[in-house]
């Protein structure tokens, strides 16, 4: 597991907002791509307003790409090197389309989590992807925009200091992972998300895509910390988010079926409309005022919206 770090400078007067991106399947013929600009759009304008702050972290499964057995099935097949080749040059245009969509928030993109759909480039007759042999379509993508890839999960922790000149920092530690399993409705959903605090308990959000479900919730509880000022042990709130990233791609499309004429997978099981759109965590510095009238910061105010 990749841990990285950044210092990051949150004002008093910001709110830093959080909002992942996943499963985009951006090439798929259910994408939905009005809804998808419109959310680069609405993150790129936000990121401009001087009271806010925007990550947005990749979640995985950007392009329609290939399932786990199917790369499994694809290495045994013995396609002759014209039809990989193809196959390659094809999954370049498209990533190059997606990553023409993505510029206007490349800056606020701070890493990629690589999905189950993914894909290995191994052809060097391909012009344009031949420098990307032996890389993943995750990484290439990271590498597009210039951030690390942490692989199918990673952790983010962010030293939030409230100007430049401050040397006190605070750690919000952020795990992420692209997703895994058939949980298909809400309720299952949440338990999955939040099971991950039994595994990693000290995270302060935790990040997960892969099923199409937007979920966006917290939890809340008490933790006893030392007061600098007076030396006394006080009570502090301890909250924890859970978000699931939701996706851009449709299940049920009306006048249509999707695909083929099997349909999606969604209308083959029959499974929960997929969630569409963003859902966000937002962070602010919590103020407390002191006895003497003194305001002070004691942590961090979180909220989450789907």
């Amino acid at each position: 597991m990749i841990i990285m770090s950044t210092r990051y400078v949150l004002p008093t007067t910001s709110k830093l907002i959080f909002a992942p991106i996943g499963d985009i399947h951006h090439n798929a013929p259910g994408f939905d791509r009005d809804r998808f600009v419109d959310s680069i759009q609405w993150l790129s304008d936000t990121s401009k307003r001087l009271d806010r702050k925007v990550i947005v972290p990749l979640m995985g499964d950007e392009l329609e790409l290939l399932s786990g057995s199917e790369r499994r099935s694809y290495r045994a097949s013995g396609l002759h090197g014209s039809t990989r080749a193809w196959m390659e040059q094809r999954m370049m245009e498209d990533l190059l389309k997606l990553y023409a969509d993505l510029i206007p928030i490349k800056h606020l993109i701070p890493h990629v989590i690589a999905g189950n759909h993914n894909f290995t480039f191994q052809e060097s007759s391909v012009k344009t992807s031949k420098k990307y042999i032996g890389k993943s379509v995750s990484q290439v993508i990271a590498e597009m925009i210039g951030v690390p890839c942490l692989g199918i999960c990673g952790v983010h922790v962010l030293e939030l200091t409230q100007s430049e000149r401050s040397t006190a920092s605070f750690p919000f530690k952020i795990f992420m992972h692209h997703g895994f399993g058939v949980a298909s409705s809400k309720a299952a959903s949440i338990r999955q998300l939040i099971a991950l605090k039994e595994k990693f308990p000290m995270c302060n959000l935790y990040i997960m895509g892969h099923n199409h479900v937007k979920i966006g919730t917290t939890t809340e509880g008490i933790d006893f910390r030392k007061n600098t000022r007076s030396g006394a042990w006080e009570m502090c709130d301890v909250v924890q988010g859970f978000v699931r990233s939701a996706s851009f791609l449709k299940g049920y499309v009306e006048g249509e079926y999707v695909d083929d004429d099997t349909g999606s997978y969604v209308e083959q099981k029959c499974l929960v409309p997929a969630g569409l759109g963003i859902v966000t965590a937002n962070l602010r510095w919590k103020q407390k005022r002191d006895s003497d009238g003194h305001l002070r910061y004691t942590g961090f105010q979180l909220h989450t919206q789907e």
